[in-house]
């Protein structure tokens, strides 16, 4: 007996091979941005609690980006003896580490904000001199918080932009943390103003109001993640709907001429959609095996391994 290897995936489209290099990239830029941002953060913290989370958060964020790199490096080596299915869910399990780092965030900010209400902390924010002016740090904290801002939403949008453009849903995931990001240098910015308003209570409520939403993303995304690698239906990459490509393949091959009937199962690796499709053609030809392929790559690139097996679904 030999171990048969998989054929090794179809090549990206060259607009999707140049999206992908442009979202490496960026990657690599929030790297380097997010820990200039999360070295501001640490000092200019002082005593506030939002500016301790949103630091915490700062540092996670650096999850996602780093899991992007490695998976696209892993995915690149393709088929081999030990991965003789090949390596397309390497984005699969970016996902679920993106998900789980996203998840994190979310739950440090509730326990933090939760934490500072229970307790009734009154966050210390003091004075700074800065070029020989005595300053309110609060406004330094501000400063921090709303240069921190910048960066993850002009990242977040360009990776929003190339995850539709992949259909890969670890990116969006990364996107999300981006979101997650700015929110909280937002609610930080609300919570120290009202720390000079008088308000301590203000810091640590207006982080875990976001901190609600931020969880809420982390745990839909983490759900995805479990639900694509148990082979589950494909999804939209917003996953507001079933993807439609599984149901426009079944009517592009129940069109043929001497279809009996089909079906297809599909699931998610990575870019692509492969899986298999069930013929009621009980003399199916070679021939025949070969113009239902043909059909699949044709629909559109991300219809990768197309089995097809003599049989009709239940």
């Amino acid at each position: 007996m030999s171990i048969a290897r998989r054929p090794p995936s179809r090549a990206l489209p060259a607009e999707q091979q140049h999206a992908l290099r442009r979202a490496e990239r960026l990657c690599g830029w929030t790297l380097l941005w997010m820990s200039l941002v999360s070295a501001l953060m640490y000092f200019a913290m002082g005593g506030s609690q939002a500016m301790k989370t949103a630091l915490i958060e700062d540092l996670l964020s650096l999850v996602p980006p780093i899991a992007f790199l490695v998976a696209s490096r892993f995915r690149r080596k393709g088929v081999d003896h030990e991965y003789i299915t090949g390596r397309e869910r390497a984005f699969d399990v970016n996902f679920l580490i993106s998900a789980v780092a996203l998840t994190g965030v979310g739950l440090a900010l509730v326990y933090d904000g939760l934490h500072t209400l229970l307790s009734a902390t009154r966050p210390v924010v003091g004075t700074v001199v800065v070029a020989g002016h005595v300053v309110w740090q609060g406004w330094v904290m501000m400063a921090a918080l709303a240069v921190s801002a910048v960066p993850p939403i002009i990242l977040g949008h360009k990776k929003l932009a190339l995850a539709k453009q992949l259909s890969l849903k670890p990116l969006h995931t990364d996107a999300d943390m981006g979101k997650a990001d700015w929110m909280t240098a937002a609610a930080g910015i609300v919570g120290v103003a009202g720390i000079g308003f008088g308000l301590w209570w203000a810091d640590a409520a207006a982080a875990l109001v976001i901190a609600g939403s931020i969880l809420h993303d982390g745990v839909s995304n983490l759900r995805g993640a479990v639900r694509d690698l148990h082979d589950a239906r494909p999804q939209q990459l917003d996953r507001s709907d079933p993807d439609p490509l599984p149901a426009r393949l079944c009517r592009e091959i129940a069109a043929l001429p001497w279809m009996e009937g089909c079906g297809v199962r599909l699931h998610e690796e990575g870019f692509h959609l492969s899986g298999i499709v069930l013929l009621g053609n009980r003399n199916l030809t070679a021939a025949q095996v070969e113009e239902v392929r043909a059909i699949a790559h044709a629909i559109d690139w991300r219809l990768d391994q197309i089995d097809v097996s003599l049989d009709t679904p239940a």
